[in-house]
């Protein structure tokens, strides 16, 4: 998909999305929803990884339009051979932003909540890696922008859900998830998480 939409542009690409991910900065003011244990330290020091480690870079990162909302409602498989992807669906996030960003929010939904967070993840950023390269300074900031995609699930649904709590259980039905990788991968220094995805794509 991310080939596929290189070139692709359009006038209103560059709209302001809550859920673009080169805008997470501006999170902050989100914090205070963040009110169950351990939750708010958890999405501050990812939004500090986001600060300091991609935002200096952020604007050598490829960009272009991205789907921007791979998850596992989104993507389709086939039926019959469940290793070909057959459809994406849900295109209402897109936005202009750098294309890691969508690598990285695909990647979020693979973290695993124990003492290996990134192996699934790594396995989808190698697959990924084979058919459209990563760039080194991508791979670089791949393992904050995930720690920044699950902070930023866990925000903008403690937010929302403060917002309309009549839809509460539907509103926060995957922070569980985000906050159990956000937890696991906050155990994981960014070098070391930044050399798990260069080595995974064949990178020394």
């Amino acid at each position: 998909l991310g080939l596929a939409l290189k070139g692709f542009d359009h006038p209103a690409a560059g709209y302001s999305l809550l859920w673009d991910l080169k805008g997470a900065a501006g999170l902050r003011t989100l914090l205070p929803h963040a009110t169950a244990a351990g939750r708010q330290e958890l999405a501050e020091h990812a939004l500090t990884r986001f600060d300091t480690r991609v935002g200096p870079v952020l604007s050598d990162l490829r960009a272009q339009v991205i789907h921007n909302d791979l998850n596992f409602h989104n993507v389709v498989v086939d039926a019959a051979n469940p290793a070909r992807v057959s459809g994406i669906l849900d295109f209402g996030d897109m936005v202009r932003s750098p294309l890691v960003c969508d690598v990285a929010v695909a990647a979020a939904y693979h973290v695993r909540a124990d003492e290996h967070p990134l192996a699934d993840a790594a396995e989808y950023v190698a697959a990924y890696h084979a058919l459209c390269p990563l760039q080194d300074v991508e791979l670089e900031v791949l393992g904050d922008l995930i720690s920044t995609r699950l902070a930023m699930s866990v925000l903008i649904s403690g937010w929302r859900a403060a917002d309309h709590p009549e839809n509460r259980e539907y509103i926060l039905r995957n922070e569980p998830a985000a906050y159990a990788g956000l937890k696991a991968l906050g155990r994981l220094p960014p070098e070391a998480a930044a050399d798990i995805l260069r080595r995974a794509c064949g990178d020394p």
